[in-house]
This record gives structure tokens, C-alpha cells and sequence, in this order.
């Protein structure tokens, strides 16, 4: 709920919106921000990213609010954004997530400008947040395609592999598809497949470790961090590497405190030998 100041940022805003001046409007709605969260505040600024062309800024403030769908306002604006965007990848994911079609057709770009995108991408070395999103844009076709043929190569980074399986998932792709995991060509069916913090095994690992620093509560954030990039790694076929998941979080710890995997020994070695050479020759995506 906003407050008496954040009224009247907002009064400002919108009287400076009337007479076309949307660099003081937009001040005004930062202004009322700072003072603390209000959903229709974010609806107004994302509203003048949008009149002023700047849709990537709108998107990355209405992905920050905590519930897209609840309130109606919120929801339209989302989908404004992910039309003026053309991200046609997110639009499908939400269609399966909400088993509907949206209100809003929401386009990819065109078939040449797709081409140049998925071009440009494979010829990156560094691989930038906002590289990756531009690969929304695509068709549905031409992302799973072009998914499929960056899995089957083993030199992308695990932080690539991950995105692109779990965007795989949220599409509901319901064929075979093959994907390098420490140098090992794996199959996965995506729609058969948990997202990795939806995962069992993820989880038992996470509430092991909870249990273990629940004395030292400071030192989980860290621990559970590190167990991300550990677990990125063998995802999405962490059946195959990790039998029993308590095991695993107590070897763990002890790797990274003491170099010391007991059972996980050469699991964790080859991991962290495999994360050393990705951080050494790719991209932080």
C-alpha cells in the first residue's frame, strides 16, 4: 500500500505524463519507489519505458515483482511487455504453466531477424543476460532447435546447458533430447523433467545441509550457492550421479571444506575439474 508521499510522487508523475514530459515522470515514479514497493507504481514506470522504447528496462522491473498474476493490472502490463518484446518463448511457457491461451497474441520477430539472432548467438564467446533473452524472440521451432544443437555440443557452460533445459521444460517439449554433462552425452525427456529446485534430489540435498548449518545459519546462503553451480552441473540427469542425496551433502561439505568427497570423491573431483575449465574458457551467463 503506498503512503501519503508516494500519492503524491504519483500525482506528480501523472500531471507531468499530461503535459508530455515523461523524463520528469519517470523521476517522480523512481522517487515514489525508493519510498518503497507499489504495484502500480511499477505499472506506471513500466508504462513509460514502454512509450520511451525501452522495453528491456520494463521487463526487467516487472519480473521483480513477486506475484505476476494476482493482480490484474500487473498481469496486463506483463503481457504488454512480453508483446512489445516479442518474447514469444515466454508466452508459450506461461500458456503451458497456465494450460491456456493468453489475451494477448504475443509474436516473435520476423523469420530474417530470428536468423540473424540465433546467428549472432552461436558466434559469442561471452554470453550476456541480455543475449540470452534475445533467443525469446525466436519461434517455438527455431528455440527448440536451436537448444537441441547447443546441448549436443560440449563446450557451452553448465550456467547455458541449464537455461536452456529448463526453458526446454517450461515449453513442455515432449521429445528425446540429448545434452553433455562432464564430457558424457546424456538424453533427457523435458516434460518428463523437474525443474532443478523442483527436483527431489535438490531438495533432500538442500534440507541436509539446512539441518547440518541450522547452529551456523550464516554459512548456508554460501554453502547452498555453491551447491547450485555443483548440482548445475549434473543437471538434468542428477538420478545418474547421485544415489542418495544426504550421502552426497555430507561429502560435500566435507570436499569443499577439506578436499575430502568420501563416497563422492571422484564425482566432486570431476565436477569442480570441469567448472574450472568452464570458468577459464566461457562466458559467466
Amino acid at each position: 500500500m503506498s503512503h501519503a508521499s508516494q500519492d503524491n510522487f504519483l500525482l506528480l508523475a501523472k500531471e507531468a505524463k499530461k503535459h508530455n514530459d515523461l523524463p520528469q515522470a519517470k523521476q517522480y515514479l523512481l522517487e515514489a519507489l525508493r519510498l518503497g514497493h507499489d504495484s502500480d507504481i511499477v505499472c506506471e514506470l513500466c508504462e513509460i519505458y514502454l512509450s520511451q522504447e525501452k522495453g528491456d528496462q520494463a521487463y526487467s522491473l516487472i519480473k521483480e515483482e513477486p506475484d505476476l498474476f494476482s493482480n490484474q493490472r500487473v498481469y496486463d502490463t506483463y503481457l504488454k511487455i512480453l508483446a512489445f518484446q516479442h518474447y514469444a518463448i515466454e508466452a508459450a511457457e506461461l500458456e503451458y504453466l497456465l494450460q491456456k491461451k493468453l489475451p494477448v497474441k504475443i509474436e516473435p520477430v520476423s523469420q530474417i531477424k530470428q536468423l540473424e539472432i540465433m546467428k549472432n548467438f552461436k558466434q559469442l564467446k561471452y554470453i550476456q543476460e541480455k543475449d540470452y533473452l534475445l533467443l525469446y524472440c525466436l519461434s517455438t521451432e527455431n528455440f527448440t532447435n536451436l537448444a537441441k544443437s547447443i546441448l549436443m555440443d560440449p563446450s557451452p557452460n553448465f550456467a547455458l546447458r541449464l537455461s536452456l533445459c529448463e526453458d526446454l521444460i517450461k515449453l513442455g517439449y515432449s521429445e528425446k533430447v540429448q545434452v553433455y554433462i562432464l564430457g558424457e552425452l546424456k538424453e533427457f525427456i523435458p516434460k518428463e523433467t523437474d525443474l532443478l529446485e523442483k527436483s527431489p534430489i535438490y531438495r533432500e540435498v538442500c534440507v541436509s545441509l539446512a539441518d547440518y548449518f541450522r547452529q551456523d545459519p550464516s554459512k548456508l546462503p554460501i554453502m547452498i550457492g555453491e551447491m547450485n553451480v555443483c548440482l548445475g552441473m549434473l543437471y538434468p540427469r542428477l538420478n545418474d550421479y547421485i544415489r542418495d542425496p544426504d550421502q552426497f551433502a555430507h561429502d560435500f561439505r566435507n570436499y569443499l571444506e577439506q578436499k575430502k568427497g568420501g563416497a563422492n570423491q571422484k564425482l566432486l573431483n570431476k565436477i569442480y575439474e570441469y567448472l574450472a575449465y568452464e570458468k577459464a574458457t566461457n562466458s559467466d551467463f
